[in-house]
């Protein structure tokens, strides 16, 4: 039975698919050689420019209809890539910023560590110097407190003195009253609290001591009258302080400057103004003492 079928109807149907696929091939074949034998005004032309002609509006409608869906999806994907390329120069921004920064950094340590080659031989076989950056200051009144970005991870404690670079080598500009592993605050000899014991170079080594005034500066409490105290005279640590204040600080780091110099008939001491060698508002690399031999750390413990 199944052979009869295919040798009947199947074959007919068969044959006559084929048939009309030839039958198409050769009827296309025919119309492409007529097409492009013939001159611009023959039939097939013609029909072409026809058919042309009933298409164009549905073409120009079907154009109109999604050219908004075209232009928001040229507006989308010009957007992401805008964004994509603005992330990729924060970015490189970024990494050159962090760069910019850390070779500043260097380099400040650096020149902090040649501005204290010079400090006196007096103190400097009992502490390491550990350039430091200062990181943060105290708001609003900046020549009061600040933190520096080394710690107790680099040797530095509470009491190590700060020094910086001025005119002439170093000058005191501070103490530790706080520290951690990465990190510690100074108090600068500016803040209101801090008091120095401290000598007028020149002046017969009569003691004072050293307290800040509102406006950032210094002044030298506790000096004889008879002391011979002229302005342009230095100011260094005594090594000494009062007896309810244990001296943290060395003897012989500079301070500042005499820049005035008082006193009433009925005073029994002088009134001395002190500029201090460096500005502590716009302190930015430091030298912190770190206590290496014992009698440096017995000073730092008080």
């Amino acid at each position: 039975m199944t052979t009869r079928t295919r040798s009947g109807p199947f074959r007919r149907r068969t044959y006559t698919r084929r048939l009309a696929i030839i039958g198409l091939a050769l009827a296309c074949l025919a119309i492409f050689t007529l097409y492009f034998r013939e001159s611009d005004s023959g039939p097939p032309h013609s029909v072409q420019d026809a058919a042309g002609g009933v298409v164009a509006p549905v073409q120009t409608v079907a154009a109109r209809a999604i050219e908004p869906g075209q232009d928001a999806w040229t507006w989308a994907r010009d957007t992401n890539a805008a964004r994509s390329r603005a992330a990729d120069l924060e970015q490189e921004n970024a990494m050159l910023r962090s760069e910019l920064v850390a070779a500043r950094a260097g380099a400040d340590r650096a020149e902090a560590t040649r501005g204290m080659a010079t400090v006196g031989t007096t103190f400097a076989r009992d502490y390491e110097r550990v350039p430091a950056l200062v990181i943060a200051k105290s708001e609003p009144a900046w020549y009061e407190r600040g933190r520096i970005d080394v710690g107790t991870s680099d040797g530095v404690v509470v009491n190590s003195p700060v020094i910086a670079p001025a005119e002439g080598g170093a000058a005191l500009v501070g103490v530790v009253t706080a520290a951690r592993p990465g990190s510690a605050d100074v108090t600068y000899i500016t803040d209101p609290q801090s008091r120095v014991g401290a000598i007028v170079v020149g002046s017969g080594n009569h003691p004072g001591i050293l307290e800040a005034t509102t406006s950032g500066q210094l002044k030298l409490e506790g000096v004889d009258r008879d002391a011979a105290v002229e302005e342009g005279q230095f100011v260094v640590t005594g090594g000494f302080s009062s007896l309810d204040l244990p001296s943290v600080y060395p003897p012989e780091l500079q301070i500042g400057q005499v820049t005035g110099v008082g006193s009433q008939e009925t005073d029994i001491e002088q009134s001395i103004q002190v500029t201090p060698f460096v500005d502590t508002r716009t302190l930015r690399e430091v030298v912190a003492l770190a206590p290496s031999s014992p009698r440096a750390l017995r000073r730092a413990q008080g």
